[in-house]
């Protein structure tokens, strides 16, 4: 959630949808990307591949709350 605030991706969030916002992303993420968590786990860095990842994440996950 770092990574989408720090690089605009919550801009277009209301401040009083951030909470869930946040809690529906950890989930949907885990259920749909579950590697991109445990490479960054792992690796402790968001390599090139992880960030692509990261990013149609979060794209993906946005698409579903319109």
């Amino acid at each position: 959630i770092l990574y989408a605030a720090i690089n605009g991706h919550l801009d277009d969030v209301p401040v009083e949808q951030l909470a869930d916002f946040e809690s529906d992303f950890h989930r949907y993420m885990e259920t749909s990307q579950p590697e991109v968590g445990k490479a960054i786990s792992t690796e402790k860095d968001i390599s090139t591949e992880t960030e692509e990842a990261l990013k149609a994440g979060i794209t993906g996950f946005k698409q579903t709350r319109t």
